[in-house]
């Protein structure tokens, strides 16, 4: 009797052994493929964000807040010797070439506002029609009245106790200490006096002037005279008046036709309130001439003398009466010990106490 064959006993392992090796295939295969939709879905998500769009500013809105990243863009914080060389590197410059977007460096400017004077002009001079009893020669204060003005001299130490006073303060070393060096020696007149010439561009110069103007403001002057500027130039002495301003001490010019070219500068500089001129430094012509040269035509003047300078002082006095605010004295007791009156201010013509400057 036939029977159908049966199948053999050696292949049933095989097959066994080859099914979990195709599971195992079709698993990973799932997995690839799950895996790249998610892929696929979060890369059509991300390329439909706003951010990865950076839409172009509409035409004129200059308002926008929006900032723009440059990828190649470094932030560095670094010390302003900056290595140069290294941010051209960088930028992809060659060593040595700044690139064209280099943060240059901001210039930054300093305005020093002009100086504000605070003896500027004003429509009427406190001094304007009084007379100047020059007393530099003596430490006695004299007798002053209310409408007059006293000159102290160098070691008078407070003013009058009536009318205005006068400190008098010097551009040379007065004592020759050699405190204030380096020094100069083109003056005569310091070599008169034993009195040292300051040389203007070393630190004595205003180490000698601060001295000076500190005290006479804790003494209580407002007034003061610069004596000597003739052996400076114009723009020294406008200086030494810049820095008497800053003390709010106002200046007397001295001598001012002695400073040639220089003169007209020398007395309309705002913080000059008078002048003071000696014999052989000027005359009442010459000096109307400056006053109105300077812009200043009623500028109070005085013309002293000492010594044989009474001739002089009557000449002066002679030609003074046709201009205003113009006085002279005479000192018969030495180099400024006292005050004679030659003509008064009020006796020249038009002299009012409300001239101008």
């Amino acid at each position: 009797m036939l029977r159908p064959a049966m199948p053999s006993r050696h292949a049933e392992p095989q097959q066994t052994a080859l099914l979990p090796i195709a599971t195992l295939t079709l698993k990973l295969l799932a997995s690839a493929l799950v895996g790249a939709a998610i892929t696929l879905v979060f890369w059509q998500d991300r390329s439909h964000s706003p951010m990865s769009e950076t839409p172009a500013p509409l035409a004129g809105d200059t308002d926008s807040q929006e900032t723009v990243v440059y990828p190649s863009a470094r932030l560095r914080l670094r010390h302003p010797s900056i290595d140069r060389e290294a941010e051209a590197a960088d930028a992809g410059a060659e060593p040595g070439e700044i690139p064209s977007n280099f943060p240059r460096r901001v210039r930054t400017v300093t305005f020093t506002p002009p100086m504000r004077y605070v003896a500027a002009p004003r429509a009427d001079n406190p001094l304007a029609g009084k007379q100047l009893r020059y007393l530099i020669g003596t430490d006695s204060l004299g007798r002053a009245g209310d409408d007059e003005i006293v000159e102290v001299s160098y070691d008078t130490s407070r003013p009058a106790r009536r009318g205005i006073s006068i400190a008098y303060c010097n551009l040379f070393d007065e004592r020759n200490t050699g405190r204030y060096g380096p020094y100069l020696k083109s003056s005569d007149t310091a070599k008169e006096y034993n009195e040292g010439q300051i040389d203007p561009h070393g630190p004595g110069w205003e180490k000698n002037l601060r001295e000076q103007f500190a005290l006479r403001k804790q003494q209580g002057f407002e007034y003061i005279e610069l004596d000597n500027p003739d052996a400076y130039s114009v723009k020294d002495v406008v200086g030494a008046i810049d820095l008497a301003a800053s003390y709010s001490l106002k200046v007397i010019a001295k001598n001012p036709l002695l400073l040639e070219s220089g003169a007209a500068t020398y007395v309309a500089h705002p913080n000059v309130y008078g002048i003071i001129v000696e014999r052989g430094a000027g005359g009442a012509a010459e000096l109307e001439a400056l006053r109105r040269k300077a812009g200043k035509p009623h500028l109070p003047t005085w013309f002293v003398a000492f010594g044989s300078g009474r001739s002089w002082a009557g000449g002066v006095a002679s030609k003074a009466k046709r201009y205003r605010n113009m006085g002279v004295t005479y000192s018969s007791a030495g180099e400024y010990g006292n005050s004679i009156d030659i003509l008064t201010p009020s006796e020249s013509t038009g002299s009012t106490g409300s001239d101008t400057l």
